[in-house]
């Protein structure tokens, strides 16, 4: 890992304790300043999470602004309340943001089978700083992991534009997808279809090949965002550097 790693231009972060965890961060929030193509990849476990499907369900629309991470609740097996509560993270982050909440994407990370602790969830969105202050990756890595031992991060550069990648392990992982939850942010400029190609192909090749304990877990989520400030970039280039 990097620990002075940038995010790519365009973007910035908020990272901070809102009381999911006892001390350390457990909410985490990478926007873009401008509209963005966006794709994403999830488990296929017939038990997905609430934040799983939300996201999917925004994903969708090929466009995101914005993805919020929460650390230690997993909000899994929380009934119908559980998703409308990761809706209302989502809805707090777009107000926040002042963007749609189509366009925020959701992923959780924890424990399963208790609910958002929604009292310290909602002082936290209230408390989202305008504009978001930070562009360190190495904070973001470090606020979504949970019995992780290291953040995660990762760059690379595509003519003018970068990517940065950011990651957290999880116990269970099993091919189809073996993703964790990983987030690919960059400045180069892709169509929304040709984005979900190569993402795609690039998860195929890489996450979905690894397996630990065969379980597949509810929460897999990764997802990539990209705002195009740096320009367009050979799309065969751009996806043998996000491999």
């Amino acid at each position: 890992m990097n620990e002075h790693l940038a995010l790519p231009r365009g973007f910035h972060a908020h990272v901070a304790n809102i009381g999911v965890k006892d001390t350390t961060d457990d909410f985490t929030i990478v926007a873009s300043d401008v509209p963005c193509a966006a794709a994403g990849v999830f488990t296929q476990s017939s038990f997905a999470g609430p934040s799983v499907l939300v996201s999917r369900l925004h994903v969708a629309h090929g466009t995101a602004r914005a993805m919020v991470v929460i650390s230690k609740n997993a909000n899994v097996a929380t009934g119908a309340q559980g998703l409308a509560d990761a809706h209302e993270v989502v809805a707090g982050v777009a107000a926040a943001l002042g963007c749609s909440p189509t366009d925020v994407l959701i992923a959780s990370t924890g424990v399963i089978g208790r609910s958002y602790p929604m009292d310290h969830i909602r002082a936290g969105l209230a408390a989202i700083p305008s504009p978001l202050p930070g562009t360190d990756a190495g904070q973001v890595a470090r606020g979504i992991m949970t019995t992780d031992t290291v953040p995660k991060t990762a760059s690379a550069t595509v003519g003018n534009a970068r990517i940065v990648g950011v990651a957290k392990g999880v116990g269970m992982i099993e091919p189809n997808m073996a993703t964790m939850i990983a987030m690919f942010f960059t400045d180069a400029a892709l169509s929304a279809p040709a984005l979900d190609a190569v993402f795609r192909r690039v998860i195929d090749r890489t996450l979905n090949c690894v397996s630990i304990d065969t379980d597949t877990s509810t929460s897999d989520t990764a997802v990539i965002i990209a705002n195009g400030v740096a320009g367009t970039v050979d799309d065969d280039a751009f996806e043998a550097a996000l491999c």
